[in-house]
């Protein structure tokens, strides 16, 4: 599918009085820029949330409507300074984006500028028709494999747990998976001895992990901890395809009941589409979400978890 790149630039005057915003007790200041829009994406607005602590970190948030997900690359620059941050979004719904983060903004304003605004300039480089297709959880390649899952012929190294053995073959394990690759190429203990020792995962898991790797296909009965379990292995072992199907399945089966569980297990993996996700789910479910026991828990253990929760909270109150 071909490509069209859309550039879109709006600036954003974020007035404020430092005496009277940041005097105050609570010392944050929020606000909301206009919506705005480009002639070149019809149907398509955008707006900006800005919320300033009492330490004067500036976070900037960006969302977009309707839900149509779309990729693109978004400059968010603090102007008087000349600092920009930048992100690439991939798939873009309704949600908010990750937060773009500037320090002591406040404090560079009072010292160098006599205006009493701040200036954001949002820089859009919207990559229409670039959605990719969802993955296909059995391909030609996975396939062929399949023939092999359950033959011992050609097997030629052991993954070893408990005591358990798998037989596998080390250049399906290889093409799968670059930690693999890199195990059996080297002069390691598992390309020597061709025994691939395991002792921090489940016998089961890896088990349904060596089954996908073979023919593509990931159990549909699996529940979520089964799931951020095999999405552990697929991330410590780089297996993408496996990765990325994993976050399919957790968001499928998200509620209010699991979604903090799998916000706190997902945040170790590196996958920040999916956190924007999750983080979109409990801003619409906000109030069911905070009465839960498990909020105040986690709020207590790791409060950085909901800050992009909290933000985004407060950029959509009515």
């Amino acid at each position: 599918m071909s490509q069209k790149e859309i550039r879109i630039k709006h600036e954003w005057q974020l007035d404020y009085n430092v005496k009277k915003t940041f005097g105050c007790t609570s010392g944050i200041k929020m606000e909301y820029s206009n919506s705005f829009e480009s002639d070149l994406i019809p149907n398509v607005e955008f707006e900006i949330f800005c919320c300033i602590s009492s330490n004067e970190k500036c976070y900037v948030v960006l969302s977009k409507t309707p839900y149509e997900p779309v990729n693109a690359t978004i400059v968010i620059e603090f102007k008087e300074r000349k600092i920009s941050v930048q992100r690439y979004v991939d798939c873009w719904l309704d949600t908010y984006t990750q937060k773009f983060e500037f320090q002591n903004i406040l404090q560079d304003v009072r010292q160098h500028y006599i205006s009493s605004a701040i200036h954001f300039q949002c820089h859009i480089l919207w990559h229409a028709n670039s959605d990719e297709p969802k993955p296909q959880e059995l391909n030609g390649l996975c396939k062929r494999f399949e023939n092999f899952f359950n033959l011992p012929d050609l097997k030629d190294a052991t993954i070893v747990i408990d005591e358990k053995e798998i037989p596998v073959h080390k250049i399906i394990l290889a093409a799968h998976s670059p930690v693999f690759l890199a195990m059996f190429k080297a002069d390691m203990t598992e390309s020597v001895n061709k025994i691939i020792v395991i002792n921090d995962i489940d016998f089961d898991i890896i088990k349904k992990v060596i089954r996908f790797i073979y023919t593509g296909v990931l159990d549909p009965t699996l529940d979520v901890n089964a799931l951020l379990s095999i999405l552990e292995v697929a991330n410590k072992y780089e297996i993408m395809s496996l990765k990325k199907l994993c976050e399919e399945r957790l968001i499928e089966d998200m509620t209010t009941d699991n979604v903090l569980k799998i916000l706190e297990r997902a945040s170790l993996y590196g996958v920040p589409q999916m956190m924007e996700t999750l983080t979109s789910f409990m801003v619409k479910k906000k109030l069911q979400i905070v009465a839960l026991e498990d909020f105040a828990d986690l709020y207590c253990r790791k409060p950085e978890l909901l800050l992009e929760f909290i933000i985004c909270s407060i950029a959509t109150q009515d």
